[in-house]
């Protein structure tokens, strides 16, 4: 009786050990299908901002128009050009005409001005939409050294700067053309049941005309009070000069698993937990029943 009584102990600490296994197993590849998934949905994102930049690039950023002296500021610019609305308009505006106040009003009113937005402003500005809408997904666009201190790159930002820059050394400059996704220069962590990710941005030609050195930036950049903030120069193309940085909450374990498991994956789920129940159950009951036993109680 002695055996049998060992035998249920051992019965029962295998079930216990191989159900605690069991459990930890699944919470582990769980956890990192959670992970896997916020990570997927964050390049998603990043790939997002980098399509708003090439739209914008290739027209070579784009001009918010406004009408009429008093109306407001289309957010962040970097030149502004201003037209007469009509051809009479002129000689109004410059005060020629003197005593027509009431034509150099109009006049006023229908003045037309162009705000110039290059491409990383357009990308900024649909990050801070995303932020007004209260999006799941935000976004930002920050480096190293920037022109405008309000983009000055966080804790976070700076450990992926340094970490993606450590990759770009190690790899060398042996996959020309490649899109930073595709090299591996992106990072990522958890932090505060959220997922920060980072991607590269790489330096282009076109970034030259404004982050080359400070001696070569354009006269408009260097007197709007928004961009000089004494960096954002130094840039070298085809090198990583920046991130595109993405917040993402993780999403609750159990709708990651309704939305990757089909239904009958559920069912086979189910049945193997009934199963690992009934052999609990059934390693307690001959444990019990060879405990209760005449001969064990002797």
């Amino acid at each position: 009786m002695a055996v049998k009584t060992t035998w249920g102990w051992a019965v029962m600490a295998l079930t216990v050990v191989m159900g605690g296994a069991a459990v930890l197993g699944a919470k582990a590849v769980l956890e990192s299908t959670v992970v896997a998934q916020t990570v997927s949905e964050s390049r998603t994102v990043a790939d997002m901002a980098e399509t708003v930049g090439r739209w914008a690039a290739q027209y070579g950023g784009l001009h918010a128009r406004t009408v009429g002296a008093g109306a407001s500021f289309p957010g962040t610019f970097l030149t502004r050009s201003v037209y007469a609305g009509a051809d009479t308009d002129g000689a109004l505006l410059q005060g020629s005409r003197a005593g027509e106040r009431a034509a150099e009003q109009e006049a006023m009113a229908r003045m037309e001005a162009y705000h110039w937005k290059n491409p990383v402003l357009i990308q900024r500005e649909v990050a801070d939409a995303l932020l007004a809408g209260g999006s799941r997904a935000q976004y930002r666009m920050t480096a190293r050294s920037v022109l405008n201190p309000n983009n000055a790159p966080s804790a976070f930002e700076t450990e992926a700067l340094d970490q993606i820059q450590a990759k770009f050394a190690a790899r060398g400059d042996d996959a020309p053309g490649l899109t930073p996704a595709a090299q591996g220069l992106e990072y990522w962590r958890v932090e505060g049941g959220q997922l920060l990710y980072a991607r590269a941005v790489m330096g282009q030609k076109s970034c030259m005309a404004c982050h080359d050195t400070p001696e070569k930036a354009p006269g408009f950049l260097l007197a709007n009070q928004q961009f000089n903030g004494g960096g954002g120069f130094g840039y070298e193309v085809g090198k990583p000069v920046g991130l595109i940085s993405v917040k993402l909450p993780l999403p609750a374990a159990t709708s990651v698993l309704k939305q990757s498991l089909p239904q009958q994956a559920w069912g086979w789920l189910l049945a193997a937990a009934a199963a690992g129940v009934g052999l609990v159950l059934l390693g307690a009951m001959g444990l019990f029943s060879a405990l209760r036993s005449p001969a064990a109680q002797k």
